[in-house]
């Protein structure tokens, strides 16, 4: 099988429109969305029509494309029997016909016949009227005759049951009639109705802007040619999800990695091949470049005395142009640039990585919430037990967890599970693969705490200082079958001023660390149903004349 293949940006087609010879035939391509993949920001379609070509020129036809689609994005790849060439490209705007009036016609001329029907109905219900009316006065005539001629014998029994049974049957008849002619014609008024409340709603609607790709095609050999068709377009974009639920034993977590997709492209991807990359083409290819960073000695300018000179002389170059010079050395935005993808389950492409969903999906432009399971993992994890109780009375399940799947973990929303139970979600960060995290699985009702203030007391002006003493203890209690170690968090105040002095007054659990930023560790060690004190003081001293804040 011969193939073909070409790519085309539209960068390098500053070109005159194709050149159109007299036995060049235009052939709408029939094509349809077979393959995205979404990044960030944006996604890059791929369009494929197959075509049975002989031997000749043809301008192949890509119609009605979004208009949001990147001109510069645009490329063709061909492969077939056909012995072909892509000689050209062009990409052409087109302003559909008013969306809304050609609707508003159609609903009229709807409306139109709905009425020319209906008056069909009155037409048929006034004939049948008169037939009873007919039948109506035959009853009547028959009455008055019946009732001379029955003295004398006339009409007999069978003709008076076959005049009575003609007049029966036509009056029933007329009536059923008459009934169903009102049910049409009130089906007929309720759709006009509806019609009316649509056309009311189309009225205004604006012109439709689309885009059309036009392909050069030299033939030298008849067989068939397949064209994909590929583009950038906005408003497309996903983002992960993630579900993390912790094993009955505490020692694994199975993580299931969703991606939210949505898309308002103006076109709806019916059964296409989706592919999920992390690249981000919005960043650019090339990183930003270090200007020289200059400095000198300040010298003092004559600012407002230049300023109205260059207003006298040259009034044109007034604030505008002075914003304009200011802005000169300003750093352009980079320039965002399409970039390569590869199809794989999940591949590794240097800078990014893409995952490609096994089975086909249907994801329409209505911009809502689409997901779809990505992988799932799973994860070893190390519990530990973690309270902060000067803010919260509550023990919380602490897990450190190390990624050993082969591709990162993006930021995005996580829900946890202890079993079956729903914990909570939280924001996680970007995990690279092998890199450990923490994560949260909220509280523990077996384990308590509870802090309380034991005393304050202030001393003024001793040894020329101020001294401020507070006492605090921290209760305990484990209902756990097993034994555990609990972490607990305080703090100590952190001194802005090197007069100020602040220590950590007897602990009566030395701490496992005093970290920089005021944050004292405990590790306590918990056997099932012990309950546990620890108490510590803060001491903070400062000059007898000066005040202090933040106590």
């Amino acid at each position: 099988m011969k193939i073909l293949r070409f790519v085309f940006l539209l960068t390098l087609l500053q070109l005159p429109s194709l050149a159109v010879s007299s036995d060049l035939k235009r052939i709408p391509a029939s094509a349809r969305i077979t393959a995205v993949t979404v990044y960030a920001d944006r996604a890059l379609t791929t369009r494929s029509a197959t075509l049975n070509l002989k031997p000749g020129s043809y301008l192949v036809a890509f119609e009605n494309l979004p208009a949001l689609i990147l001109d510069d994005s645009v490329r063709i790849e061909g492969k077939g029997t056909a012995t072909a060439t892509i000689a050209g490209l062009e990409i052409r705007r087109d302003f559909l016909e008013q969306s809304g009036e050609k609707l508003i016609k159609e609903m009229d001329e709807e409306i139109r016949g709905l009425e020319r029907r209906s008056g069909m109905l009155d037409a048929k219900k006034a004939g049948i009227t008169s037939q009873k009316s007919f039948l109506e006065s035959i009853r009547v005539a028959w009455g008055e005759r019946i009732s001379k001629e029955l003295a004398i014998g006339r009409p007999t029994s069978a003709e008076l049951l076959d005049a009575s049974s003609f007049v029966g049957a036509g009056v029933t008849k007329a009536e059923e009639q008459s009934r169903e002619i009102e049910i049409e014609k009130k089906s007929i008024r309720d759709k006009i109705d509806a019609l009316r409340r649509q056309r009311e709603q189309a009225t205004g609607s604006g012109r439709r802007e689309a885009k059309n790709v036009e392909v050069l095609v030299e033939v030298a050999r008849e067989g068939n040619l397949t064209l994909e068709l590929a583009s950038i377009i906005p408003r497309a974009s996903w983002e992960p999800a993630y579900d993390v639920r912790l094993a009955a034993d505490a020692k694994n977590a199975e993580l299931t990695f969703r991606a939210i997709v949505r898309q308002q492209t103006g076109e709806a991807w019916d059964n296409v091949d989706l592919t999920l990359s992390t690249a981000r083409p919005s960043l650019g290819g090339a990183p930003p470049e270090l200007r020289p960073w200059q400095i000198s000695f300040y010298r003092p300018q004559p600012v407002m005395r230049a300023e109205m000179y260059v207003a006298s002389a040259a009034p044109a170059k007034s604030k505008a142009a002075r914003m304009q010079m200011d802005n000169a050395g300003a750093e352009p935005p980079p320039e965002a640039m399409p970039a390569a993808f590869e199809t794989a389950q999940i591949s590794d492409e240097h800078s990014s990585v893409a995952f490609h969903v096994p089975r086909p999906l249907d994801i329409p432009a209505d911009g809502a919430r689409h997901g779809s399971i990505i992988a799932i993992e799973q994860l070893p994890v190390s519990i530990e037990y973690l309270a902060l109780p000067k803010l919260s009375p509550h023990v919380f399940l602490k897990s450190e967890i190390i990624n050993r799947a082969d591709w990162p973990l993006l930021p995005g929303q996580v829900n946890t599970f202890v079993g079956n139970s729903y914990t909570g979600s939280s924001q996680l960060k970007k995990v690279a693969a092998g890199e450990k995290f923490d994560l949260f699985f909220g509280t523990d009702d077996q384990l308590t705490v509870k802090r309380e203030e034991l005393k304050q007391h202030h001393e003024a002006g001793l040894f020329g200082k101020n001294r401020v003493a507070y006492r605090y203890r921290i209760q305990l209690q484990s209902y756990r079958r097993e034994a555990l170690t609990l972490t607990l968090l305080d703090q100590l105040p952190l001194a802005a001023d090197a007069e100020i002095k602040v220590s950590l007054d007897e602990p009566s659990l030395k701490p496992e660390q005093i970290k920089d930023d005021g944050t004292i560790v405990w590790k306590a060690a918990l056997q099932p149903g012990e309950k546990k004190e620890l108490t510590f003081g803060i001491i903070v001293e400062y000059p007898k004349d000066r005040e202090i804040s933040g106590l």
